[in-house]
């Protein structure tokens, strides 16, 4: 398994490719609040997404 930490994340482009290609997040690093939100957003989808939970 591949990990990674993304420091000074933004909304989390490079993470949402680095999930893509089977890496897995340890920490997003952001103090922009509102890229936390989005953060916040993408990591809740993930979490649905991988335990079957999201509507169709």
């Amino acid at each position: 398994m591949l990990n990674f930490i993304d420091l000074f994340a933004g909304a989390g482009g490079l993470s949402e490719g680095f999930i893509r290609a089977g890496y897995t997040p340890l920490a997003h690093i952001e103090m922009d609040k509102y890229a936390c939100n989005t953060l916040k957003i993408r990591a809740a989808f993930h979490w649905l997404k991988s335990n079957n939970q999201l509507q169709k």
